[in-house]
């Protein structure tokens, strides 16, 4: 299941850290290169949790509307569904 999700990366000297506007907190990288790396890190296991925890998911923002006037705004993807098949629960009787 490919979720897609707006992330904003905004520069902080010579690296970067983002955000995700539906979900708290954040990370950072020294390269854009890692930004992205850690930002597609950080969506996996937030989806992950709110899987783990039957939450529903939230809508995503409308990356139309999100600015960052000191970075960038671009969709993030993952497949949560990869997860999901290697973290099933296990019923003992």
């Amino acid at each position: 299941m490919l979720k897609s999700y707006p992330a904003i990366f905004h520069r902080e000297g010579t690296g970067y850290w983002v955000e995700f506007p539906e979900f708290g907190g954040g990370t950072e990288g020294a390269t854009i290169e890692l930004a992205m790396k850690n930002a597609r890190e950080m969506l996996e296991s937030v989806l992950a949790s709110y899987i783990d925890e039957g939450l529903a998911l939230p809508a995503p923002s409308d990356i139309a509307e999100l600015k960052a006037p000191d970075g960038f705004v671009t969709l993030i993807q993952v497949n949560s569904l990869s997860f999901v098949q290697h973290h099933k629960a296990i019923r003992k009787n």
